[in-house]
C-alpha cells in the first residue's frame, strides 16, 4: 500500500484508519484455523469469559509460526512505524474472541490507560492493528469509536477492585487467581464513565467497525472504544498487535506483568520473509 500523507492525516484527525481486505482470503482462513488450533489449549495466555468460553489468547506468535509471521508481516510494519513516525517493536498481542451467541462485551475504555498505569509506558505513541478474522456486521459485536477522541488525551479514572457479588463463585475465583486477571475480563479495571462517553460522542459521533475478513483496522492508544455482546449466529473473531515507539519504552517495574502480555525486548521490529503465506 502506498504510504501518503492522506493516511496519516486521516489517522491523526480520527485517531484510526480502517483498511479493507489488507489480508486476503486464503491468509484470513489459515490465520483463522490457527487460531481454533492455539486456543484450546489451556494455558496462562489463555483468557475466559464468565461464560467459560474463550476471550483472549495472548502472545500466539510465540506458539504459532503463523501468527509470528502475521506480526513481523511488513504491510503491517511499514504502516505502523508510517502512522507513529517512528521505528516499532510489539509491545502486545492478542486474539480476541466473541464466539456467535457467546461472546461478551468490552467496556468503553482508552488502551494506553492499562498500559501506562500496569506496564509504565511513559507516552500514547502506540497503536494497535487489529486484524478481522471474520466478516463484522451490525450484529456481532462490532468495535465501537468514537472519531477524534484520541485527542482528549487521556482520562484519569479510579482502579476497580472490587468483584460484583452477582459472579459465578469460580469466575470470581478465576479473576482474583492473579493480580492482573481483571485488567483482561468483561469487567475491566479501568473504564470510561457514561458522562464521558455521551459529550464526546455529542462532540465527534460514534463509528462503528465494520468490514470484511482480511480488513484491518489501525486505531491510537488513546482512542475511546468499546464492543457489544455477540447475540448473532455470527462469529466475530480478530487477532491484535499493538506496536509502540522505540522511544517509547516501558519503564522497569518491580512487580511487571508476565511478557506474554507486555513485552519488554524493545528491539525494532523487522520484517520476516514469509513461509506460510505464498
Amino acid at each position: 500500500m502506498e504510504l501518503s500523507a492522506h493516511i496519516s492525516e486521516e489517522f491523526n484527525e480520527n485517531g484510526y484508519l480502517f483498511l479493507e481486505n489488507l489480508f486476503n482470503r486464503h491468509e484470513t482462513e489459515v490465520m483463522l484455523k490457527e487460531m481454533h488450533r492455539l486456543i484450546e489449549q489451556d494455558c496462562p495466555e489463555r483468557i475466559l469469559e464468565k461464560n467459560g468460553r474463550v476471550r483472549s489468547f495472548f502472545a500466539p506468535e510465540t506458539r504459532s509460526r503463523i501468527f509470528y509471521e502475521v506480526v513481523h508481516s511488513s504491510r503491517l510494519i511499514s504502516l505502523a512505524s508510517f502512522l507513529i513516525g517512528n521505528d516499532v517493536y510489539v509491545h502486545q498481542t492478542k486474539i480476541n474472541s466473541k464466539f456467535a451467541m457467546y461472546g461478551d462485551w468490552w467496556e468503553w475504555h482508552q488502551d494506553y490507560t492499562f498500559w501506562k498505569l500496569e506496564d509504565g509506558m511513559p507516552a500514547p505513541t502506540v497503536l494497535t492493528a487489529m486484524i478481522y478474522l471474520n466478516d463484522v456486521n451490525e450484529f456481532n459485536g462490532p468495535l465501537l469509536l468514537i472519531p477524534g477522541s484520541h485527542r482528549e488525551g487521556t482520562k484519569e479514572i479510579a482502579k476497580k477492585d472490587e468483584i460484583p457479588e452477582t459472579e459465578s463463585l469460580w469466575f470470581n475465583a478465576y479473576k482474583s487467581s492473579t493480580p492482573y486477571m481483571s485488567a483482561l475480563t468483561a469487567d475491566l479495571r479501568y473504564t470510561l464513565d457514561q458522562s464521558t462517553i455521551a459529550a464526546a460522542v455529542k462532540r465527534n459521533g460514534l463509528f462503528s467497525a465494520k468490514g470484511p475478513a482480511g480488513s484491518v483496522l489501525f486505531f491510537h492508544g488513546n482512542l475511546f472504544h468499546a464492543s457489544y455482546n455477540n447475540l448473532s449466529p455470527w462469529d466475530r473473531h480478530a487477532f491484535l498487535i499493538t506496536y509502540n515507539s522505540i522511544d517509547n519504552r516501558l519503564m522497569p517495574l518491580e512487580n511487571p506483568r508476565p511478557e506474554f502480555i507486555a513485552c519488554r525486548n524493545f528491539d525494532t521490529i523487522e520484517p520476516v520473509v514469509s513461509e506460510i503465506f505464498k
